[in-house]
């Protein structure tokens, strides 16, 4: 097995930065680098860059930067050692195990592997329950595709899948924890009874959280896991986890509206599909398609219900910079229902003309004056002004009134909701701190040629540097860590986001005239504070009425002014 710092490089080697961070990022070729939009802070134009030739991506509207290590890290908020152990298993590389007694498991790896013995529970209990495998026989989903998305059963029992979650040694308040267990009057008990479960996966198709239904027509009808340190439903996607490559190839995802919508679809065909977990699309949810797609088609239910979830969530989506279209179910049907009815190809008939959302509003609106109100709201609210233009124009020729006039009530509904304020404003990102110029030039120049830096730590100490990051960065460097790998493992915060950033501009044409340059900036500013010090403290001793002290001030002013 690898040491440590070999098993860092092995696993460096063996996963491209790009395929990684295009499992969470919407990626652009730009020329030898890759851009996308920061999945750190809100931003409507792409600055977030990744090196496939360096092996690392920065940010140059927040300054985030770093590796595969500090990604990981930063975007699923892991410690180190579970960004290794996730990346490691990914790479195929086995970690050498410490000696001696085993490292205690983070709460965030246990809550997972609990999660994924309850998914083997419930599988195992699928089996033996005729009338749950009745059920979603009824409902057109196979063995296969039972098998496909992991579905199981919670048996009716009170407290089955705690007995057998602390008999494989898991304690009670982490059963609890991770959303399995419920602390009542009398006890401790299953959430899941009596129920079809849906296991809920994150991005990487690991178990987070679960889904269950009612076979018996109980209430809730669908019940879902409640939050917990790694599951947020506002941030979850059913079905992402097998869509997100089908999505891509696509160019665009199918949103519907619940479990059996997207397995049906799956089945059909359609892998592209995902859902919302029992709750409304949200900005989060926005941004989390966005790393995949431009381009989203909504399937809801026709009936009221499913419209109005419709209308709600195009604007949603629209906010966050996607393209938005809206498939027609036929009346008294959902696409689960008409799938099974008509089947692959009637489904694909109608995805050949989806409505804009424009269209889909007017379709299901009342007087004009009240449509074009509705729409003004969600447009005011996409970014792309040129897209706000093409909306406008479509929706003057859809209700049949000149485009002055609809423009002219646009301008003011706008005018409206700023002064109302009845929308928040997204915070701007705050601007990035300004460097000494110089002092990032030494940094890069000595990136450029390694073989530099026992030759300039004789002639600059650390105090020439005034930014603390920078001088952070330097001493590392003068320390003998040279290569930009092993760099950006010791630095952090800053010093990372600046290694980054400073290794993606390029590079200087005449790198040793540029350094004496550089040198010779640092001597003379370093010789200014020098020379800014030596006189404040002739003036203290000048009101001190000191004369020796006065005279010793001066022989060194001296000195310094004939440098």
């Amino acid at each position: 097995m690898p040491s440590h710092d070999n098993a860092l490089e092995e696993i460096r080697d063996r996963i491209d930065i790009v395929d990684l961070i295009s499992g969470y990022v919407h990626l652009k070729k730009a020329g030898q680098n890759w851009k996308g939009l920061c999945p750190f802070h809100t931003e409507k134009t792409p600055s977030f860059t990744v090196s496939p030739a360096k092996q690392i991506f920065h940010c140059f509207g927040c300054g985030s930067g770093g590796d595969i290590f500090t990604f990981i890290i930063k975007h699923e908020s892991l410690t180190f050692p579970e960004a290794l152990s996730m990346l490691a298993k990914k790479a195929g590389v086995t970690l050498k195990t410490e000696q001696g007694p085993s490292v205690k498991r983070g709460e965030k790896e246990t809550l997972q592997i609990i999660n994924r013995d309850a998914a083997g529970f419930f599988r195992q209990n699928l089996t033996g329950n005729p009338n749950a495998l009745k059920y979603l026989t009824d409902r057109g989903i196979d063995e296969k595709a039972c098998g496909l998305f992991s579905l199981g059963y919670a048996p009716r029992s009170w407290n089955a899948l705690l007995n057998f979650l602390t008999r494989k040694g898991y304690k009670q308040d982490m059963v609890i924890k991770a959303g399995l267990a419920v602390q009542g009057a009398r006890g401790v008990y299953d959430t899941f009874r009596d129920r079809i479960i849906f296991p809920i996966s994150d991005i990487k198709g690991d178990a987070i959280a679960f889904g269950g239904r009612s076979t018996d027509g109980s209430e809730p009808k669908y019940l879902n896991s409640p939050e917990t340190p790694i599951f947020n439903k506002r941030k979850v996607l059913y079905g992402l986890d097998r869509a997100k490559d089908p999505v891509k190839h696509r160019g665009y995802a199918l949103f519907m509206e619940g479990y059996l919508d997207v397995i049906t679809a799956h089945i059909y065909g359609f892998t592209n599909a995902v859902a919302p977990l029992g709750t409304a699309l949200t900005p989060d949810h926005g941004k989390l398609i966005k790393r995949f797609t431009e381009e989203v088609v909504l399937v809801f239910d026709s009936d009221q219900a499913g419209i109005k979830a419709a209308k709600t969530a195009s604007g949603i989506l629209l906010e966050s910079g996607l393209g938005v279209r809206i498939l027609s179910v036929p009346e008294n049907e959902d696409p689960d229902s008409f799938l099974r009815a008509k089947g692959k190809e009637a489904f694909e008939k109608l995805l050949e003309a989806p409505m804009t959302f424009v269209d889909f509003f007017v379709r299901h609106g009342g007087k004009k004056h009240i449509v074009a109100d509705e729409i003004f709201e969600v447009v005011s609210r996409i970014p792309n002004e040129i897209l706000q233009e093409e909306y406008i124009t479509e929706l003057s020729e859809k209700i049949g009134v000149d485009e002055k006039r609809v423009r002219e009530r646009f301008r003011k509904k706008v005018e409206q909701l700023r002064t109302g304020h009845k929308r928040q404003q997204p915070a701007t990102q705050p601007a990035l701190k300004k460097r000494p110029v110089n002092e990032m030039y030494m940094i890069k120049l000595l990136l450029q040629m390694p073989e530099k830096v026992s030759e300039i730590t004789g002639r600059l100490s650390d105090a020439d540097f005034r930014d603390d990051a920078l001088r952070g960065i330097f001493r590392k460097m003068k320390e003998g860590r040279l290569d930009l790998n092993g760099l950006l493992q010791v630095c952090e915060g800053e010093e990372r986001g600046l290694l980054t950033r400073i290794s993606l501009e390029d590079e200087f044409e005449q790198p040793v005239k540029v350094l004496e340059d550089c040198i010779r900036h640092l001597g003379k500013n370093r010789r200014d504070i020098m020379k800014r010090d030596l006189q404040a403290r002739i003036k203290e001793a000048e009101t001190r009425n000191d004369p020796g002290l006065i005279k010793k001030l001066q022989t060194e002013m001296h000195k310094l002014l004939k440098q």
